[in-house]
C-alpha cells in the first residue's frame, strides 16, 4: 500500500489539479513556474473546446483555466516521449487564442447596431502552455534551459534582435527527465525546482515528505497526493485510473514478450535450416531443445 499517489499519469494529474479542494495548489504551482505572477483566483474551464472542434474531434486538455486577469492556462502532463511534442503544444495553444476572437465576434454581432460597422478588437489576453515532461526535449544549446537546468521557456521574438513581438503566447516546459538522480538521492536537490521535480517523479515511492522539502508548494503537493487524506470518491477514482494503467502496462509487456518470442523462433528456424547444432542454437536464442525441435 503506497502512501502517496503518482500524478505522472495524465488522468491522475487531471483529477488532482481539477479538484476544487486543490485549487490553492494549482495557484501555487502556476505562480512558481511563472515568476512574478500573482493570481487571486483561477476559474477551471471546460477542457473540451467544442466550438473549435476539428473533424468532429474535440481538443482535450489535462487542465484548462483562466486567471482573474483573463490569462488562459493550459497545463499538461506527458509521461512518455512523443514525436513533435512542441508542435502538439503549439496546436493546443491555438484553441484559447481563437476562442477569444470567436467570443468577441459573437458579442459584437449581438450588440451591433442596425446601421454602421463596429470594429473588431483583436487584442489577445496572454496564453500560457505549461507542460510537465517525464523526458528530455532536444535543445540546440544548453543556454536554452533556465539556471535550474530543468525548465525551458519560449516566446515569439525577433530572430535577430530578440525583440518581443507579442506577449500573447508563452510556453513553459518542465523537463522532469533531466533530473539526474534517483529516488534515494533526495539530499542532492539543490533548489526548489529540483525538489518539485523530485516530488513529482518519485513522490509515490516515498513513505513521508522528505526533510527540507518545506516550501508551501511542496507541503500542499504531498498533502494532496496523500492517499489516506483523500475522500472515498477520490480513492475510487484513483484506484480505477491505476488499475487501468496497470492493465495497459501488462498488455504492452505481453505484446513485447510475444514479439520477442516470435523473433527468437524465426532466428532459431533459420539457424536450423543452415544446419547448426541444436546446442549452439540453444545458447544463441535462449530457447529450450524442445522448443527448437518443435519449429
Amino acid at each position: 500500500m503506497v502512501k502517496y499517489t503518482s500524478i505522472l499519469n495524465d488522468e491522475a494529474f487531471k483529477v488532482f489539479l481539477t479538484n476544487p479542494s486543490n485549487k490553492d495548489l494549482l495557484i501555487l504551482l502556476v505562480e512558481f513556474l511563472l515568476p512574478g505572477k500573482k493570481i487571486k483566483t483561477l476559474t477551471l474551464d471546460d477542457k473540451e473546446q467544442h466550438v473549435l472542434s476539428i473533424s468532429d474531434k474535440n481538443c482535450t486538455f489535462d487542465v484548462y483555466c483562466t486567471t482573474d486577469t483573463k490569462e488562459r492556462l493550459i497545463i499538461e502532463m506527458q509521461f512518455e516521449a512523443q514525436a513533435s511534442f512542441q508542435d502538439r503544444m503549439l496546436y493546443y495553444s491555438t484553441y484559447p487564442i481563437r476562442s477569444q476572437i470567436i467570443e468577441r465576434s459573437m458579442k459584437l454581432k449581438e450588440g451591433r447596431p442596425h446601421k454602421g460597422r463596429a470594429k473588431m478588437d483583436y487584442r489577445l489576453d496572454p496564453v500560457y502552455v505549461i507542460s510537465f515532461l517525464n523526458f528530455q526535449l532536444r535543445h540546440d544549446s544548453g543556454e536554452t534551459l533556465d539556471d535550474n537546468g530543468l525548465v525551458s521557456r519560449y516566446e515569439i521574438r525577433n530572430g535577430r534582435s530578440g525583440e518581443l513581438m507579442t506577449r500573447a503566447l508563452n510556453f513553459v516546459f518542465v523537463e522532469l527527465g533531466r533530473l539526474k538522480f534517483g529516488p534515494d538521492e533526495k539530499d542532492k536537490c539543490r533548489n526548489l525546482h529540483e525538489q518539485l521535480a523530485f516530488s513529482l517523479k518519485y513522490g509515490h515511492l516515498l513513505k513521508e515528505r522528505p526533510e527540507g522539502f518545506d516550501d508551501p508548494l511542496l507541503r500542499r503537493l504531498f498533502d494532496a497526493t496523500d492517499y489516506a487524506m483523500m475522500s472515498d470518491e477520490q480513492q475510487q477514482i484513483i484506484n480505477q485510473i491505476m488499475t487501468t494503467e496497470i492493465d495497459i502496462i501488462a498488455r504492452r509487456n505481453y505484446a513485447i514478450e510475444q514479439a520477442m518470442a516470435k523473433e527468437k523462433a524465426e532466428i532459431a528456424k533459420n539457424l536450423l535450416d543452415l544446419g547448426l547444432d541444436i546446442e549452439i542454437i540453444k545458447k544463441g536464442t535462449g530457447l529450450s531443445e524442445e522448443e527448437i525441435k518443435a519449429l
